[in-house]
């Protein structure tokens, strides 16, 4: 009998499992260094591929250049579940991240920012006091604009915009 309760005890012990508290000081960034390299590294096709903790699927699509009809660009399209994120590369070979929806925890952006952040915790994330419309708040560069929209003061959906002609 003592045997069965040694062995218990130490099924029981080898399932414990000890929990390490990883989080490491957050450093706050301004909205222009978000701007630069939202995702943490360089907006490539390849870097995205490689460097996304998420598996993603992807698409290729073709497209007529607009001023050079005879021309074909390619877009590619990335998603993962509810989440899609769209790269414009052109016949010349300039990539540029076109347009994108963020659904999904799993997608994390620059300054551990993803899907599910309470409002205030996004907040501190940056440097400077974020102006809230409503229940969204947006980001915009030089050609690009990301727009967080927040349900029950958690983040619910990133919007990706980027023009480019």
């Amino acid at each position: 009998m003592k045997i069965i309760y040694f062995l218990l005890s130490i099924l029981i012990l080898s399932n414990c499992k000890s929990v390490q508290n990883t989080s490491q000081p957050i450093e706050k960034i301004s909205k222009e260094k978000f701007l630069e390299k939202p995702f943490g590294f360089k907006e490539t096709i390849k870097d995205f591929s490689n460097n996304s903790v998420v598996k993603f699927k992807t698409e290729k699509l073709l497209n007529r250049n607009r001023h050079y009809p005879e021309k074909t660009d390619t877009i590619y399209k990335f998603y993962y579940k509810k989440s899609e994120v769209f790269f414009y590369k052109t016949h010349t070979g300039k990539e540029f991240l076109l347009a994108g929806k963020i659904m999904n925890k799993q997608i994390e952006l620059v300054n551990q920012i993803f899907v599910g952040i309470p409002k205030t915790d996004f907040k501190n994330r940056f440097s400077e006091n974020l102006e809230i419309k409503g229940d969204s708040i947006q980001m915009m560069g030089p050609g690009t604009k990301y727009t967080f929209i927040f349900k029950k003061d958690k983040l619910y959906r990133i919007n990706i915009d980027n023009y480019f002609d």
